[in-house]
């Protein structure tokens, strides 16, 4: 196929048509305000900020470098817009040109890959779908790296189809888009074994090079930050789960990969069936491709993969096919696999795409009239779905951009006007609130502060206990959080400052609150308030639910049954000598953990409880039945300190493993309600 100029001009027309539809509703559902469809974008123009003044990967001045943002090359693509004197909400226009230009670019390649595979008339309509295609549009508008990994995917195949030599280079681009890329190159290498093995083609040494551009940002990452990959590997991957067994998360991730595979091979994704216009993200049912793209998608897979297994010449329908279901399986390991309209499937859309073009040029090339006439009334009838797939998401982005803009910017902005220069503020969206804020934040989630990735998978007790470790200097003097991501207690140590609501949010919570943190009601929870009386000390202590505690006892907490989830707390209680704070959790399974004792002499246990809580279980030390413990529940919420048992002179001296396990009787579920251990010794 030889393009003709009429064919560029329908590109970029289309092109600039979509992208004044989105400006434009952005416009509308803002008062006429620039924003973004997602606060994940702010990561971004503050990591290249900091960048553009010779601050790499640093989020925050003086705090440690973390690889917060996903795509390092999409950030390095954005520093040249602060270079030129871009700041504050204009560069988000950089950011929207730059998806603007790779839009056009990715539908280039589309009509290229669509018209040497199927005719002109494949091309044409595969990339008439391509730019119809409502998820893909929001995702080159969103001012992520979506379009980015998308572009290079398609650059990648593009190349290899013609047996370019660049197409390392590319692979090697796409590699560094997105961490995806890495599964995608090690497809790619797989497909070329095969077709070393069935065709005698030779690597040669450039295809080395998706490697090497792989092992070069791992070691830059480890150079900088202290670890080889970025910080949403913990903060979002499955397997990074605190609980749970990895053949119990492999049977999740491939249940969400089939209902994935159901939805976009049966037009829709989503979780409900919706006939709103407006898209609600993570709840309504998008209707994306016409029904009948999946009978062409899997009529065309297979033939193609059939007829280049036959020929003994693997060619584009086995690399991209394994590509999509790779890539997509692999996007499935990730906690919220389905967020913000499928962001991170949008990248292989595409190549569903191109299987239902070349499968409609199959029917211009091979079905006679009949079957000329059945393709263009398909091609009319998907184009009018895209149309329709277009606008949805086109008020979608302009509802998202709006919530982002009145919550998650204005929140920023509030925090720039309102909190002193020297602040230090605890987020759970890290984006816009530091880039407009300009303030020193702690990230509760972990993706842009060290060390939090890990308290923020295990929950509200673990995070508070990770602030109350840091540095009186670095703990935050005000949290800026949804209240309903997190378990923190009602007044005490949080004190309302300000509030944003949104009335009918689309694509975050509906409320945003500024507290004051007042460290000083925390009260002091390390020691026990009893039970250290009569000659007796604590020799050890571990304090449930702080991470580094737990790591130095070994301790372990399992759940009774597949499924079970594990609470993690944070209660602010009465005690006798004034109310406190402090992290436990409920355990169904069990707890081990090992504390240190001194040689020779008697020790007891002591644990930290709560009243109202009926609490049955074993104490195993050193694998032996020492003592049964029976906590009534009784009335009221109280904290409650317990010596639970006497340890023989036999176990004591060093290091001693101490097991937990709740009495179940029938169905009375009795689980461990621990918030500390103290082992003490005369």
């Amino acid at each position: 196929m030889n393009p003709h100029k009429s064919d560029y001009y329908i590109i970029w027309g289309l092109v600039f048509f979509w992208q004044l539809v989105y400006l434009a509703s952005m416009l509308y559902h803002t008062g006429g305000r620039l924003s973004l469809p997602l606060d994940d974008a702010f990561i971004y123009f503050q990591y290249a900020r900091q960048a553009a003044a010779g601050h790499f990967l640093q989020y925050n001045i003086g705090d440690m470098p973390t690889a917060g943002a996903t795509s390092l090359l999409y950030m390095l693509l954005l520093v040249p817009g602060f270079v030129l004197g871009l700041d504050g909400m204009t560069i988000a226009v950089y950011a929207l040109v730059l998806g603007c230009g790779l839009l056009g670019l990715s539908a280039h390649l589309v009509l290229a890959l669509g018209g040497a595979l199927a005719g002109s008339f494949g091309g044409r309509v595969s990339v008439l779908l391509f730019l119809l295609c409502g998820p893909l549009l929001w995702g080159y508008a969103s001012g992520m790296e979506i379009g980015l990994f998308s572009f290079a995917i398609l650059l990648t195949l593009y190349l290899h189809q013609r047996g370019d030599p660049r197409t390392s280079w590319a692979a090697a681009l796409m590699v560094l888009a997105r961490p995806e890329g890495i599964v995608l190159a090690l497809v790619l290498y797989g497909y070329k074994a095969y077709a070393r093995l069935v065709r005698g083609e030779a690597m040669g040494w450039r295809w080395w090079l998706p490697a090497a551009a792989y092992a070069g940002q791992a070691a830059l990452l480890w150079w900088v930050t202290g670890a080889p990959g970025g910080a949403g590997v913990e903060a979002k991957w499955r397997f990074a789960a605190p609980h749970g067994s990895w053949p119990e998360i492999a049977r999740e991730v491939l249940f969400d990969y089939a209902e994935f595979l159901k939805g976009i091979l049966s037009g829709s994704l989503g979780h409900q069936t919706s006939v709103n216009l407006y898209a609600y993200d993570g709840n309504y049912r998008r209707m994306v491709f016409a029904p009948f793209a999946a009978l062409l998608f899997v009529a065309e897979l297979c033939l193609r993969v059939g007829d280049e297994v036959a020929a003994r010449r693997p060619g584009f329908a086995l690399l991209a096919g394994a590509w999509l279901l790779a890539g997509v399986l692999v996007t499935c390991t990730l906690v919220e696999y389905d967020a913000h309209f499928n962001r991170y499937q949008q990248p292989f859309m595409p190549l569903f795409i191109l299987f239902v073009g070349l499968a409609l040029g199959r029917l211009v090339r091979e079905g006679g009239m009949w079957g000329k006439k059945l393709a263009w009334g398909l091609a009319v009838l998907g184009g009018l779905w895209g149309v329709m797939s277009g606008v949805y998401f086109a008020v979608a982005y302009g509802e998202n951009c709006s919530d982002i803009r009145n919550q998650q910017v204005e929140m920023g902005r509030f925090i720039a006007a309102s909190l002193p220069p020297d602040a230090r503020i605890g987020i759970n969206d890290a984006g816009a609130q530091r880039y407009f804020g300009q303030r020193q934040t702690v990230d509760l989630v972990g993706l842009t502060s060290a060390g939090f990735s890990g308290p923020w998978r295990h929950g509200s007790g673990s995070i508070f206990e990770a602030l109350q470790a840091l540095p009186a200097q670095r703990r935050p003097q005000y949290l800026a959080i949804f209240p309903n991501w997190f378990n923190f207690p009602d007044g005490g140590f949080l004190r309302p400052v300000h509030r944003i609501r949104i009335l009918e949010p689309s694509i975050i919570d509906a409320e945003k609150v500024l507290y004051a943190v007042d460290w000083d009601a925390v009260g002091q929870a390390d020691m026990p308030r009893d039970g250290v009386a009569g000659g007796w000390r604590v020799v050890d202590v571990l304090d449930i639910a702080d991470l580094a505690s737990e790591k130095r006892h070994r301790y372990q907490s399992w759940v009774r049954l597949p499924g079970d989830e594990e609470a993690n707390l944070l209660l602010s209680l009465p005690a006798a000598d004034g109310s406190f704070t402090d992290g436990g959790r409920t355990v169904t399974g069990g707890e081990r953990f090992r504390m240190e004792l001194e040689a020779g002499k008697p020790a007891r246990l002591v644990i930290r409880t709560v009243t109202g809580v009926a609490q049955h279980f074993d104490l195993i030390v050193n694998g032996h039945r020492v003592a049964t413990v029976d906590l009534p529940g009784g009335r009221g919420r109280q904290w409650l300190e317990q010596p639970i048992a006497a340890l023989d002179k036999s176990a004591t001296g060093g290091p001693i493993e101490i097991e937990t396990v709740p009495i179940h009787q029938g169905g009375d579920l009795r689980p461990i309600v621990s918030f500390h251990y103290w082992a003490l010794q005369p």
